[in-house]
């Protein structure tokens, strides 16, 4: 019982280590989508988060609506 325990334990782990993994591949696939659409950006004051975890959700902050459409566009034809 304490072996399945165990094994439970570690596919947990490596479940968030993976979306963690995801979630940092997303956020640079839509920073770059973004500065795609707009290069005069100022990236610094950008904020992008994703969560798998969380029905692959996709926080983005500091950018007007229109310009995160744009990237959305971008970021979608290029998966």
């Amino acid at each position: 019982m304490h072996s399945n325990e165990k094994e439970i334990e570690l596919a947990h782990e490596l479940t968030h280590n993976v979306n963690d993994a995801l979630n940092r591949r997303i956020e640079e696939r839509f920073r770059a989508a973004l500065f795609l659409a707009d290069p005069s950006l100022n990236m610094d004051a950008v904020t992008v988060i994703s969560n798998v975890e969380n029905d692959n959700e996709l926080t983005v902050d500091g950018v007007d609506d229109d310009t995160i459409d744009k990237a959305m566009a971008i970021f979608e034809s290029q998966q």
